[in-house]
């Protein structure tokens, strides 16, 4: 494995025509000697997560954007990556070994988030306020139904994943299939239909600046 991207964005080369990831923007969740798994965050569904569960609340206070969207081709349990600290496992970042960085406080290239000593308790205020963030991933039930009544929170509905296997990805990395990028709230929590468009714009202006440090591009946004 010559990178890890625990944490970070895939992004569907112009060039990939597998229709399982044509046009995806996949979060990745870990990456590792043994493989890779992440979820597309880009790819809803007409199903919404109210719609599986049993509720004898006040639905004035459930989210509207509990569309569940497909995280890729392999059958998995359903998932929500979202931004309320405390409320399920952080997704990365990793350091070099593989290990997560999980200080209070963690501030490394850009990326900083604060981790309370508590779980955010149902329908309380706690949150967490990201810059550029890793997100947070949960499958508890329990998770779940808070998220769903959270609207102050951004949340991703997933339902199975995309995986790979030993060094899988790394050679689909190497011949040009997926391009990498920083986790971008704006585009993992964003509009999906314009999610692999902004993803890409973003990875082309950060190819940019390693190349010219300290050179001024325009804002991709505005292209």
């Amino acid at each position: 494995m010559t990178t890890n991207l625990s944490g970070r964005l895939l992004i569907a080369s112009p060039y990939l025509t597998d229709g399982n990831f044509m046009r995806s923007v996949i979060f990745v969740i870990r990456h590792d000697v043994e493989g890779a798994f992440g979820l597309a965050i880009n790819r809803p569904t007409e199903r919404r997560f109210r719609d599986l569960i049993e509720d004898s609340g006040d639905n004035k206070s459930i989210r509207d954007d509990d569309m569940i969207h497909c995280g890729g081709p392999v059958e998995g349990p359903l998932l929500a990556i979202h931004n309320l600290a405390g409320i399920g496992e952080p997704c990365g970042p990793y350091d070099a070994a593989g290990e997560l960085i999980h200080p209070e406080t963690t501030n490394q290239s850009g990326i900083k988030y604060t981790v309370h000593d508590h779980p955010a308790e149902p329908w309380g205020s706690m949150s967490i306020d990201l810059g550029n963030p890793p997100a947070w991933i949960t499958g508890d039930d329990d998770h779940l139904r808070i998220l769903l009544r959270r609207p102050d929170a951004k949340v991703r509905y997933i339902s199975h994943y995309s995986g790979w296997g030993p060094l899988q990805l790394d050679e689909e990395l190497r011949v040009g299939g997926w391009l990498s990028g920083t986790p971008d709230p704006e585009v993992i929590f964003g509009n999906p239909d314009e999610a692999w468009e902004n993803a890409v714009k973003r990875c082309g202006h950060e190819i940019l600046n390693e190349m010219a440090p300290g050179a001024r591009f325009g804002d991709p946004n505005l292209n």
